[in-house]
Protein backbone atom coordinates (compact mmCIF):
# COMPACT_ATOMS: atom_id res chain seq x y z
CA UNK A 1 0.00 0.00 0.00
CA UNK A 2 1.45 3.51 -0.95
CA UNK A 3 1.89 6.22 1.18
CA UNK A 4 -0.93 8.23 -0.11
CA UNK A 5 -3.47 5.07 0.21
CA UNK A 6 -2.58 5.17 3.77
CA UNK A 7 -3.56 8.57 4.33
CA UNK A 8 -6.66 8.43 2.27
CA UNK A 9 -7.79 5.44 4.75
CA UNK A 10 -6.55 7.48 7.68
CA UNK A 11 -8.47 11.12 7.68
CA UNK A 12 -7.04 11.94 11.01
CA UNK A 13 -3.22 11.17 9.90
CA UNK A 14 -4.50 13.26 6.62
CA UNK A 15 -5.61 16.40 8.20
CA UNK A 16 -2.22 16.36 10.16
CA UNK A 17 -0.57 16.09 6.86
CA UNK A 18 -2.23 19.12 5.46
CA UNK A 19 -1.57 20.81 8.68
CA UNK A 20 2.17 20.03 8.59
CA UNK A 21 2.29 20.98 4.45
CA UNK A 22 0.85 24.50 5.05
CA UNK A 23 3.43 24.70 8.09
CA UNK A 24 6.49 24.29 5.78
CA UNK A 25 5.31 26.18 2.61
CA UNK A 26 4.26 29.17 4.33
CA UNK A 27 6.81 29.28 7.00
CA UNK A 28 9.70 26.96 6.17
CA UNK A 29 12.67 25.83 8.41
CA UNK A 30 12.40 29.34 10.68
CA UNK A 31 8.74 28.31 11.70
CA UNK A 32 9.51 25.03 12.78
CA UNK A 33 11.73 25.99 14.54
CA UNK A 34 9.40 28.42 16.56
CA UNK A 35 7.85 25.13 17.98
CA UNK A 36 10.90 23.54 19.54
CA UNK A 37 10.87 22.01 22.86
CA UNK A 38 12.27 24.55 25.72
CA UNK A 39 15.85 23.87 26.23
CA UNK A 40 14.57 22.20 29.94
CA UNK A 41 18.24 23.64 31.10
CA UNK A 42 18.26 23.29 34.79
CA UNK A 43 19.50 27.01 36.10
CA UNK A 44 22.32 27.99 38.14
CA UNK A 45 21.54 27.74 42.54
CA UNK A 46 19.29 24.15 41.81
CA UNK A 47 20.42 20.91 42.34
CA UNK A 48 18.67 17.44 42.84
CA UNK A 49 17.24 15.31 45.35
CA UNK A 50 17.04 11.85 45.26
CA UNK A 51 14.90 9.30 47.33
CA UNK A 52 17.61 5.99 47.00
CA UNK A 53 18.43 6.02 43.25
CA UNK A 54 15.48 7.79 42.54
CA UNK A 55 16.05 11.47 41.74
CA UNK A 56 12.75 13.09 42.55
CA UNK A 57 13.61 16.72 41.02
CA UNK A 58 15.38 19.98 41.52
CA UNK A 59 15.47 22.59 44.19
CA UNK A 60 16.79 25.59 45.17
CA UNK A 61 19.11 25.92 48.46
CA UNK A 62 16.42 27.60 49.93
CA UNK A 63 13.68 25.14 49.61
CA UNK A 64 16.36 22.15 50.16
CA UNK A 65 17.37 23.55 53.66
CA UNK A 66 13.14 23.89 54.01
CA UNK A 67 12.51 20.22 53.34
CA UNK A 68 15.55 19.07 55.07
CA UNK A 69 13.87 21.00 58.14
CA UNK A 70 10.48 19.41 57.89
CA UNK A 71 10.72 16.04 55.90
CA UNK A 72 12.53 13.68 58.59
CA UNK A 73 15.34 11.39 57.06
CA UNK A 74 16.71 13.39 54.71
CA UNK A 75 19.87 14.40 54.50
CA UNK A 76 21.55 17.92 53.06
CA UNK A 77 24.76 17.81 51.18
CA UNK A 78 26.41 20.53 49.53
CA UNK A 79 25.10 19.43 45.73
CA UNK A 80 22.11 16.87 47.01
CA UNK A 81 19.42 16.66 49.15
CA UNK A 82 18.82 12.93 49.70
CA UNK A 83 16.08 11.33 51.74
CA UNK A 84 16.59 7.84 53.03
CA UNK A 85 13.11 6.53 52.49
CA UNK A 86 13.95 4.45 49.05
CA UNK A 87 13.36 1.22 51.01
CA UNK A 88 9.92 2.29 52.05
CA UNK A 89 6.02 1.59 50.59
CA UNK A 90 4.68 3.96 48.25
CA UNK A 91 1.70 4.38 50.96
CA UNK A 92 4.41 5.83 53.90
CA UNK A 93 6.82 7.88 51.39
CA UNK A 94 3.50 9.58 50.27
CA UNK A 95 2.32 10.64 54.12
CA UNK A 96 5.45 11.45 55.16
CA UNK A 97 5.78 13.99 52.20
CA UNK A 98 2.61 15.09 52.49
CA UNK A 99 2.41 15.66 56.18
CA UNK A 100 6.02 17.78 55.69
CA UNK A 101 4.27 19.99 52.82
CA UNK A 102 1.41 20.38 55.01
CA UNK A 103 3.35 21.82 57.95
CA UNK A 104 5.00 23.87 55.11
CA UNK A 105 1.64 25.80 54.14
CA UNK A 106 0.84 25.94 57.94
CA UNK A 107 4.10 28.00 57.88
CA UNK A 108 3.18 30.06 54.87
CA UNK A 109 5.69 28.19 52.87
CA UNK A 110 3.44 26.47 50.06
CA UNK A 111 0.79 28.47 48.31
CA UNK A 112 -1.22 27.65 45.49
CA UNK A 113 -2.86 24.73 47.65
CA UNK A 114 -5.36 22.53 45.46
CA UNK A 115 -6.60 19.98 47.10
CA UNK A 116 -5.58 17.63 44.23
CA UNK A 117 -2.88 14.20 44.48
CA UNK A 118 -0.32 13.85 42.03
CA UNK A 119 1.65 11.04 41.45
CA UNK A 120 5.41 10.61 40.65
CA UNK A 121 5.74 8.24 38.37
CA UNK A 122 9.61 6.45 38.59
CA UNK A 123 11.87 7.05 35.90
CA UNK A 124 11.24 4.59 32.80
CA UNK A 125 8.20 3.37 34.55
CA UNK A 126 4.34 3.74 34.88
CA UNK A 127 4.74 2.68 38.75
CA UNK A 128 3.88 5.27 41.41
CA UNK A 129 7.06 6.10 43.35
CA UNK A 130 5.10 8.56 45.70
CA UNK A 131 1.99 10.68 45.82
CA UNK A 132 1.70 14.19 47.25
CA UNK A 133 -0.35 17.65 46.89
CA UNK A 134 -0.16 19.00 43.66
CA UNK A 135 1.04 22.14 44.45
CA UNK A 136 3.80 20.23 45.97
CA UNK A 137 5.38 19.20 43.00
CA UNK A 138 5.94 22.82 41.86
CA UNK A 139 7.29 23.84 45.00
CA UNK A 140 9.56 20.90 45.18
CA UNK A 141 10.57 21.03 41.42
CA UNK A 142 9.13 17.28 41.09
CA UNK A 143 8.08 15.93 37.48
CA UNK A 144 4.47 15.82 36.92
CA UNK A 145 2.33 14.30 34.31
CA UNK A 146 -0.26 16.03 32.13
CA UNK A 147 -2.08 15.30 29.14
CA UNK A 148 -2.47 18.33 25.57
CA UNK A 149 -4.73 17.41 22.85
CA UNK A 150 -4.45 18.79 19.64
CA UNK A 151 -7.62 19.28 17.78
CA UNK A 152 -7.76 19.30 14.42
CA UNK A 153 -10.14 19.65 11.08
CA UNK A 154 -10.16 17.24 8.50
CA UNK A 155 -9.06 20.46 6.12
CA UNK A 156 -5.87 20.72 8.40
CA UNK A 157 -6.71 23.66 10.63
CA UNK A 158 -6.43 23.35 14.72
CA UNK A 159 -8.85 24.66 17.14
CA UNK A 160 -6.85 27.04 19.79
CA UNK A 161 -8.29 27.63 23.25
CA UNK A 162 -7.60 30.96 24.85
CA UNK A 163 -6.55 30.30 28.59
CA UNK A 164 -8.78 33.14 30.91
CA UNK A 165 -7.13 36.09 32.10
CA UNK A 166 -7.39 34.69 35.57
CA UNK A 167 -5.88 31.48 35.51
CA UNK A 168 -2.94 31.26 37.53
CA UNK A 169 -0.29 30.19 34.94
CA UNK A 170 -0.06 31.71 31.31
CA UNK A 171 -3.10 33.80 32.06
CA UNK A 172 -4.77 34.85 28.85
CA UNK A 173 -1.89 33.21 26.87
CA UNK A 174 -3.39 30.26 23.70
CA UNK A 175 -3.15 26.90 24.06
CA UNK A 176 -4.31 23.69 23.32
CA UNK A 177 -7.80 22.24 22.69
CA UNK A 178 -7.57 21.10 25.92
CA UNK A 179 -4.66 20.14 28.58
CA UNK A 180 -4.74 19.15 32.25
CA UNK A 181 -2.83 17.99 34.96
CA UNK A 182 -2.63 14.07 35.37
CA UNK A 183 -4.33 12.75 38.74
CA UNK A 184 -3.33 10.01 41.15
CA UNK A 185 -4.51 6.99 39.99
CA UNK A 186 -5.77 8.16 36.80
CA UNK A 187 -5.03 6.90 33.57
CA UNK A 188 -4.04 9.39 30.75
CA UNK A 189 -7.49 8.55 28.82
CA UNK A 190 -9.45 9.36 31.57
CA UNK A 191 -7.85 12.93 32.26
CA UNK A 192 -8.13 13.32 28.12
CA UNK A 193 -12.00 12.56 28.71
CA UNK A 194 -12.30 15.66 31.80
CA UNK A 195 -10.40 17.67 30.02
CA UNK A 196 -12.45 17.48 26.64
CA UNK A 197 -15.71 17.74 28.53
CA UNK A 198 -14.24 20.33 31.11
CA UNK A 199 -12.51 22.57 28.98
CA UNK A 200 -14.22 21.80 25.36
CA UNK A 201 -17.58 20.81 26.33
CA UNK A 202 -16.57 17.44 24.27
CA UNK A 203 -17.94 14.05 25.40
CA UNK A 204 -14.98 11.81 23.41
CA UNK A 205 -17.01 8.56 21.75
CA UNK A 206 -15.89 5.78 20.56
CA UNK A 207 -16.20 6.72 16.86
CA UNK A 208 -13.62 10.14 17.84
CA UNK A 209 -10.63 9.56 15.83
CA UNK A 210 -7.91 9.91 18.84
CA UNK A 211 -4.34 8.81 18.74
CA UNK A 212 -1.72 9.68 20.90
CA UNK A 213 1.35 10.76 19.68
CA UNK A 214 4.13 10.39 22.26
CA UNK A 215 5.56 12.67 25.27
CA UNK A 216 7.61 15.80 25.09
CA UNK A 217 9.35 16.98 28.76
CA UNK A 218 9.14 20.39 29.45
CA UNK A 219 10.63 22.55 32.23
CA UNK A 220 10.68 25.68 33.40
CA UNK A 221 11.51 28.27 36.60
CA UNK A 222 7.92 28.92 38.42
CA UNK A 223 7.35 31.26 41.65
CA UNK A 224 10.71 30.26 42.65
CA UNK A 225 10.61 26.50 42.10
CA UNK A 226 11.61 24.24 39.10
CA UNK A 227 8.32 23.07 37.86
CA UNK A 228 9.04 20.03 35.12
CA UNK A 229 6.45 18.27 33.32
CA UNK A 230 5.71 14.73 30.50
CA UNK A 231 3.26 16.60 28.30
CA UNK A 232 1.35 13.29 27.35
CA UNK A 233 0.40 14.50 23.46
CA UNK A 234 -2.96 13.30 21.62
CA UNK A 235 -4.52 14.29 18.04
CA UNK A 236 -7.86 14.42 18.24
CA UNK A 237 -9.64 14.75 14.29
CA UNK A 238 -13.29 17.04 15.14
CA UNK A 239 -16.02 17.05 12.83
CA UNK A 240 -16.81 19.84 10.44
CA UNK A 241 -20.01 20.28 13.19
CA UNK A 242 -18.19 19.80 16.34
CA UNK A 243 -17.21 23.35 17.97
CA UNK A 244 -15.72 23.44 21.43
CA UNK A 245 -17.40 25.43 24.02
CA UNK A 246 -15.60 25.87 27.35
CA UNK A 247 -17.59 24.41 30.59
CA UNK A 248 -15.53 25.36 34.07
CA UNK A 249 -14.70 29.39 32.44
CA UNK A 250 -10.86 28.49 32.37
CA UNK A 251 -11.03 29.12 28.66
CA UNK A 252 -12.13 32.48 27.51
CA UNK A 253 -12.92 31.80 23.73
CA UNK A 254 -11.68 28.89 20.72
CA UNK A 255 -10.62 30.12 17.13
CA UNK A 256 -10.25 27.94 14.24
CA UNK A 257 -6.43 28.74 13.12
CA UNK A 258 -4.46 28.01 9.81
CA UNK A 259 -0.99 26.13 10.41
CA UNK A 260 0.64 29.30 8.87
CA UNK A 261 -1.34 31.85 11.23
CA UNK A 262 -0.08 29.28 14.44
CA UNK A 263 3.41 29.17 13.48
CA UNK A 264 3.23 33.27 14.04
CA UNK A 265 1.60 33.44 16.88
CA UNK A 266 3.88 31.12 18.35
CA UNK A 267 6.60 32.97 17.05
CA UNK A 268 5.28 35.85 18.90
CA UNK A 269 5.07 34.47 22.20
CA UNK A 270 1.38 34.19 22.26
CA UNK A 271 1.01 30.55 23.22
CA UNK A 272 2.21 29.41 26.35
CA UNK A 273 5.42 26.94 26.35
CA UNK A 274 3.67 23.84 27.08
CA UNK A 275 1.21 24.26 23.77
CA UNK A 276 4.05 24.80 21.66
CA UNK A 277 6.11 21.81 22.56
CA UNK A 278 2.67 19.85 22.20
CA UNK A 279 2.08 21.40 18.48
CA UNK A 280 5.54 20.65 17.61
CA UNK A 281 5.32 16.89 19.10
CA UNK A 282 1.82 15.72 18.08
CA UNK A 283 1.87 17.75 14.71
CA UNK A 284 4.71 18.51 13.41
CA UNK A 285 7.50 15.62 14.70
CA UNK A 286 4.48 13.05 13.28
CA UNK A 287 4.54 14.73 9.96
Amino acid sequence: MSHTDTQADDPLAHAIEKFHAVWCKGQGHAAANCAKTPTNDIPHGFFPWFCGPQKLGYLSAARARLLAQHLKHTRLQAERLDWDAGHWSVGSRSDALQQALLTLREAGHLPGWRDETFSFLETGSERTFVRAERAGFYFLGMRSDAVHVNGVTADGRMWIARRSANKAVDPGLLDNLCAGGLGANETPLQAVTRELFEEAGLHLQATHNLRYAGSVNVGRVREGGWHEERLRVYNLLLAAGEQPVNQDGEVQDFQLLEAAEIARLIAGEQFTPDAAAAISQGLLTQG
